[in-house]
Formats: C-alpha cells, sequence, structure tokens
C-alpha cells in the first residue's frame, strides 16, 4: 500500500522509473486495473498518474483509449536528441552569461555526484546528478518557455542516458568529462564553447542509444518498433 499523499505523483515516479529503466518496454499497454491492484490504490491516482507521464511524452493513448509506453526508436531518439539539443545550447550559452557564484556552487555539487558514480559505475546517481546540473541550467537560463519545453523532454532524455549507458558503461567518464568542461566554460563566462560542450556530450548518449536498439532488432529480425514484446498475463479486469 502507498501512502495516499501525492500518491499519484508516487505512482508517476515508479511507472516512469520502470519506462526509462527499460522494464516497461517500448509500445507495452499500461493496465490500470493491474497496478491499482499490485499497489492496493484506486483507480483513480493511476489515470491521474498515466496522465501525468503522457504530458511528460513517456506514455500515450491510442486509438482504444488505452495507455502505452511510448515508441522508442532509432528515429524518436534523434528527434528528441535535434530538439533537445537547441533547447539546451540555448540554455548553456544564457546560463554561462548569467551564472553567479551561488549558481556555480550548485553546479558544482551536481558534478561531483556525476563524478563519485563513476567509483562503481552508478546510473542512477549520474542521472540524479545530470538531472540536478541540466534544471539549474534552464532556470539560469532566465528564459520560462525553454525551461518548461526542455522539462517536458527530460524524462525521456534520461530514456536515452540509461539506454545508453547500460549498453555501453565505459562512456560514462567521457560524458562526465564534457559535463565538466561545460562546468568550466560556465565558470569562465564562454557561452558558445559550453552550448558546443553540451551537443557533444548529448550526441555520445544519442550514438550509444541508438546503436543499443539496432543492435537488438539485428537480434530480433521479427521485433518492429511498432510491436514490441507485450505482457504475457492476460488482461486485468
Amino acid at each position: 500500500m502507498l501512502i495516499k499523499e501525492n500518491l499519484s505523483d508516487k505512482l508517476a515516479g515508479i511507472i516512469g522509473t520502470k519506462i526509462i529503466h527499460n522494464e516497461l518496454k517500448s509500445g507495452e499497454i499500461i493496465y490500470e486495473t493491474q497496478i491499482a491492484k499490485e499497489w492496493g490504490v484506486s483507480r483513480s491516482p493511476v489515470r491521474d498518474a498515466l496522465r501525468m507521464l503522457e504530458q511528460n511524452r513517456l506514455v500515450e493513448r491510442d486509438s482504444r483509449g488505452n495507455y502505452r509506453v511510448t515508441q522508442f526508436s532509432p528515429a524518436s531518439i534523434q528527434n528528441y536528441y535535434e530538439t533537445i539539443d537547441i533547447l539546451f545550447q540555448y540554455a548553456f550559452a544564457k546560463a554561462a552569461k548569467n551564472a553567479n557564484k551561488d549558481i556555480l556552487n550548485i553546479l558544482k555539487n551536481a558534478l561531483e555526484k556525476m563524478e563519485n558514480s563513476l567509483k562503481e559505475t552508478d546510473i542512477e546517481l549520474y542521472l540524479e546528478g545530470v538531472f540536478q546540473f541540466a534544471r539549474v541550467i534552464l532556470k539560469t537560463s532566465g528564459n520560462p518557455i525553454v525551461e518548461q519545453m526542455a522539462i517536458t523532454l527530460m524524462p525521456n532524455a534520461q530514456r536515452v542516458q540509461w539506454t545508453s549507458l547500460t549498453h555501453n558503461p565505459e562512456n560514462l567518464k567521457e560524458v562526465i568529462w564534457y559535463v565538466r568542461q561545460s562546468y568550466e566554460n560556465i565558470t569562465n563566462k564562454n557561452p558558445l564553447e559550453a552550448a558546443k560542450n553540451f551537443s557533444a556530450f548529448a550526441l555520445i548518449h544519442v550514438k550509444a542509444a541508438t546503436d543499443s536498439l539496432e543492435a537488438e532488432y539485428r537480434q530480433s529480425p521479427s521485433k518492429t518498433n511498432s510491436a514490441l514484446k507485450k505482457p504475457t498475463e492476460n488482461r486485468p479486469g
């Protein structure tokens, strides 16, 4: 049983994490009744949680009204990259102009969290640090429209990074190096280089995640992006 306080938020976090970690697969149906039964809650907070995830593009409604995990393919990854690259290059450049000493200290703490993740290749700790770093960059950019657009896309950016680092964990050191470079360029008020560092950082993740999916498709030729493995259990209710 989950504590009722902020129940929908907690369910959204649980389901969202399963999607980011690829425990819920691309295209897989998410059954409200099954989740409600598993967590001992009514369907109402489950439905609210799924609506939250829909806003963040982790789930979508199909023609029958079912919620499905949004498609995750090389093409969708490229689309996310092209969009996020525009938003974050802008945000990093603006942050390099706007950041003060307090902001730099917060960014440094987030960077240290990422660097600590290298000790045991702790992808969860890395994601926690990089998410904190990104949120501060967006806030410091001073553009609430860009901030909101980017935050909406960030769960799928985490999805890309999780796939990237589980496929190629050796990339962790390189992507953190680019974050370190962006931090130093923000500190030195160098907006152009800070933006370039982000683009290079993101491209490493995109390539590794794309390689991972393409390898998976090669191993299962009959599997297409629109027809991935479905749950084996019967539909609840």
